[in-house]
């Protein structure tokens, strides 16, 4: 991925990222508001029928609108998700652009210009693997795209994203104001669709699996986790193999995007004063446990995520910070930054202090929530800087040494030498709760304490 080592060298790579949610919708609802879900209103996926909400609360703020309030240009390419109803034109983004198969009821009341839809033919496939849930019709997991790569979802967002920085950085060197511009990937989301030029590049018997592949018996975990793999049991480990090859190869290809928009912005001569920022919304186990995606899966392939931050007029290149650090933590870094008003809930915190030093102490620990995307399914998780403290509402709890067992391999929730931990670990998990008004943690008996032993 040379664009994004290009970043990381010339930029701070933190090195303890995280998602807030291991699920799109409601990790984007709160990298835009900087607030948990009982703040801004999106719990789950907003466009599925099992949806708690399919739109932000009538009262959020976005740091987008905070930006336009301090005299911002606002841009935004790509997909979206963080609302069903309301799309980014109407939640502080001047611009909407590289709209492909997104909310449709948004779309039909303020429709994008022609010239915004992607409306690519229909790709050209081979080595299609399908795989078949209980009760399911067969669903494609990877498979080849032998097309056009100009006709790739990929190619059309930054295409997009680049056109319309030139176009803001001229207006800035015009009336000199300054501008936000975001372009949201749908690679590398599964099914795995690498072009064959990127594929090519990943021999299926170069590609490692996971130790924890190998070594995972699932031996005092929840019963969910067996049962999870059990759904990619018709998967050998030569098709685990080419599963990983193809997500390979889709984040190069992902990363090829990423260059042409770098490319673009030093095509305007802005480069040195702009701060880029690269992330995402999850990330997938890839084989990792015997399972492939995200969601309820408490490990560190499904949450912990890249983030890098380059600004060569503030940030010293090639630094590495280790504080815990979240998504949502930049919708407060922007605000700050740009001497804009607060954000309203501060579910997050921001990295301003990072930036310029990134040995700056962090927090003791973050708090991850999990209400569920199709398959609801209550989940509280606390990460520290050592320990792992999973709460699942309707199955056992975890704790991981992500020191000793980066692997998460071994749940130590009743092993006797850990109990400490574990209790300081679960205090910790309700001082965060409580701390960030976390509504489970209310309700008497009816709430997380029906469960969850209180310290």
């Amino acid at each position: 991925m040379p664009n994004l080592d290009r970043l990381a060298r010339q930029g701070l790579s933190f090195d303890r990222s995280y998602t807030p949610v291991a699920v799109c919708c409601p990790a984007r609802a709160m990298l835009v508001t900087g607030s948990y879900p009982w703040h801004n209103g999106i719990h789950n996926q907003v466009h599925v029928v099992q949806s708690l909400n399919r739109d932000l609360r009538s009262d959020v703020v976005t740091y987008a609108q905070r930006l336009r309030e301090a005299g911002y240009s606002t841009a935004y390419f790509g997909k979206w998700h963080a609302s069903h109803e309301r799309g980014p034109q109407d939640l502080g983004y001047e611009v909407f652009g590289a709209v492909k198969n997104q909310n449709p009821p948004y779309l039909r009341r303020q429709p994008v210009p022609e010239a915004e839809v992607h409306r690519a033919p229909r790709p050209k496939l081979s080595g299609v693997q399908t795989v078949t849930w209980p009760g399911s019709e067969p669903f494609e997991m990877w498979s080849c795209d032998e097309g056009d790569p100009a006709d790739t979802y990929g190619h059309f967002i930054a295409e997009r994203a680049s056109a319309a920085l030139t176009r803001l950085a001229a207006d800035r060197d015009a009336d000199g104001r300054p501008w936000l511009l975001e372009a949201h990937f749908l690679d590398p989301h599964d099914p795995y669709r690498p072009l064959r030029e990127f594929l090519d590049r990943y021999p299926a018997d170069t590609v490692d699996l996971p130790r924890s592949y190998h070594l995972e018996t699932f031996a005092g975990k929840p019963g969910m986790h067996a049962r999870e793999a059990g759904l990619w049991a018709e998967l050998g480990e030569q098709e685990f193999r080419e599963g990983r090859r193809h997500y390979l190869a889709y984040c190069e290809q992902l990363d090829h995007q990423v260059g042409r928009i770098l490319d673009a912005l030093e095509e305007t001569g802005q480069a040195e004063s702009t701060l880029v920022v690269f992330g995402a919304d999850h990330g997938d186990l890839v084989g990792a446990h015997r399972m492939f995606l995200k969601g309820w899966m408490p490990y560190e392939e499904a949450h912990r995520i890249p983030m890098v931050a380059r600004w060569p007029e503030r940030i010293r290149p090639g630094g590495t910070a280790s504080a815990l650090v979240q998504l949502h933590d930049w919708a407060h870094t922007f605000v700050e930054l740009a001497g804009a008003r607060p954000l309203p809930h501060a579910g997050g915190t921001s990295l301003v202090p990072l930036l310029s030093d990134p040995y700056t102490p962090g927090r003791d620990a973050i708090l991850n929530v999990y209400y569920g995307a199709e398959f609801l399914y209550t989940q509280r998780i606390a990460i520290g800087q050592r320990f792992k403290y999973v709460f699942n509402g309707f199955d056992g709890d975890e704790l991981y040494d992500l020191e000793r067992d980066p692997d998460e391999l071994h749940n130590l929730i009743d092993h006797p030498a850990y109990a400490a931990d574990r209790d300081q670990m679960r205090t910790q998990l309700w001082d965060l709760m409580r701390g960030l008004g976390d509504p489970y943690v209310h309700g008497d008996r009816y709430g997380a304490a029906r469960y969850l032993p209180r310290p």
